[in-house]
């Protein structure tokens, strides 16, 4: 009989110092690590784990404190044309920040982990507005350690917004998103799903949900959901780029709708 495959708390240890090397960012005169851990589990083992993810979370912060200062210690390669220096690895931020999560969106089999890590973590209140986030997604199964990805998004205060996105979030709360790129994608986003604006809606809303374009003075909206996309009522017709008024209610799978507006 095949014993049943399962994480453990060293599991975890492990895969957050996988994915710290993993993430390091080098500058010019120092390195940077992630700060932020977010470590998602099956349902099984994280029902089976719960009890103990405060002595998880400390083993990960003594692990994560002594691994930097061993980084410290070894030193990188040179750079041409500058004085010799030893290498300097810091926190991108003052303090650990380790989350569990459950994975509810079935990407994980049990025995699987999954852990996002951040450079930085914007404020909730800034959205779309002078942020600058790396995320890097590692996986450990049955002691193997993938990368699964790792992207940057980087938006510039002084550049100007070209389009203002209204919704409102899960409590109720409007919400403003303004648009700095020539495209966009719009919706639920997930654990290796990226989303320039992740919507926290129902599961109809799909991961991508809608795209959005800008060419020279026009905008195009290009749906790509599961259960369709609607502008001022009017259904698009699903991978078909359409023309979006300056004005205009999109709605996301009858369920979300979000107010557009060309600047």
């Amino acid at each position: 009989m095949t014993a049943k495959v399962k994480a453990t708390g060293r599991d975890i240890v492990l895969a957050v110092l996988d994915n710290m090397r993993e993430s390091a960012e080098p500058l010019l005169y120092r390195t940077l690590v992630p700060s932020h851990y977010d470590i998602y589990l099956h349902p099984d083992d994280y029902g089976r784990l719960s009890g103990i993810f405060p002595s998880i979370r400390e083993e990960c912060i003594e692990a994560l404190n002594k691994e930097l200062a061993g980084l410290g210690k070894k030193g990188f390669a040179r750079l041409p044309g500058l004085k010799a220096s030893s290498s300097k690895y810091e926190a991108a931020e003052k303090s650990w920040a380790i989350a569990f999560h459950q994975d509810e969106d079935e990407e994980l089999t049990p025995g699987d982990l999954l852990i996002d890590s951040r450079l930085s973590l914007p404020s909730p209140i800034e959205y779309g507005a002078g942020t600058r986030t790396q995320r890097s997604e590692t996986i450990r199964s049955g002691g193997e350690t993938r990368k699964l990805g790792k992207y940057q998004q980087e938006l510039q205060e002084n550049d100007a917004p070209t389009a203002k996105l209204v919704y409102k979030d899960k409590d109720g709360q409007e919400r403003e998103y303004l648009m700095r790129k020539a495209e966009i994608s719009v919706g639920r986003g997930g654990h290796s799903v990226f989303c320039d604006l992740e919507l926290d809606g129902p599961a109809d809303v799909s991961r991508q949900h809608f795209y959005l374009r800008q060419e020279k003075a026009e905008f195009f909206i290009q749906d790509v959901g599961k259960f369709g996309t609607s502008v001022n009522g009017s259904k698009l017709v699903p991978k078909e780029w359409t023309r979006i008024p300056s004005k205009a209610v999109i709605t996301l799978a009858e369920k979300v709708t979000i107010e557009f507006q060309q600047l």
